[in-house]
């Protein structure tokens, strides 16, 4: 199962990487961006779609044909139309979103922009948010988005999530580790 897993990140990586170094060389990354977001958007508002994509039923031809009928009026650069053609021709639909989700990672390490998650019990006041920003940008630099996300479960205080590093300060895990202090001693 983790050999699969890293194949399929492999697979996503190399196509992922392939129409980023595209986009910069046709000066359309920005274009390949609104392209891709619209894919994403459009398969995210449609379970049809969804399971066309998936379905080892459906050649990857006709997923193709439906795909250019979709955004034949949508004005997507031929970069873009170029991309989906390559991705039908070599029977990679399935990983389409990894392959954007990967694509969207590659741009924002080249833009030197840092995603972090931020995980609280509660939703945060404007005060906290701002401290939070302010705290994270004299380690992080500038170009810093925040994703709030709410999860009861974590009792109380903060989990801070940027990239592979995570710095939980709740209260559930300072509990959990007593517990493990006090079965020690």
């Amino acid at each position: 199962m983790a050999s699969q897993l890293s194949s399929i990140n492999l697979i996503s990586d190399r196509y992922a990487s392939a129409l980023y170094e595209l986009a910069i060389e046709a000066n359309k990354v920005d274009a390949t961006i609104n392209d891709l977001k619209l894919v994403q958007k459009i398969i995210g508002g449609n379970k049809d779609l969804k399971l066309l994509i998936k379905s080892p039923l459906i050649s990857s031809q006709d997923k193709l044909k439906v795909f250019m009928k979709i955004f034949s009026n949508q004005g997507i650069n031929d970069l873009t139309d170029n991309f989906l053609k390559v991705i039908a021709n070599n029977k990679r639909f399935a990983y389409l979103s990894l392959i954007i989700s990967q694509f969207m990672k590659i741009n924002s390490a080249k833009r030197g922009d840092v995603t972090a998650e931020i995980t609280s019990a509660d939703e945060l006041t404007e005060e906290q948010k701002n401290e939070i920003v302010n705290k994270l940008k004299v380690k992080l630099g500038d170009k810093l988005s925040l994703n709030y996300k709410i999860d009861n479960s974590i009792i109380g205080g903060l989990i801070v999530k940027v990239g592979s590093k995570m710095i939980d300060s709740s209260l559930v895990s300072k509990i959990n580790k007593l517990k493990i202090a006090m079965r020690g001693t």
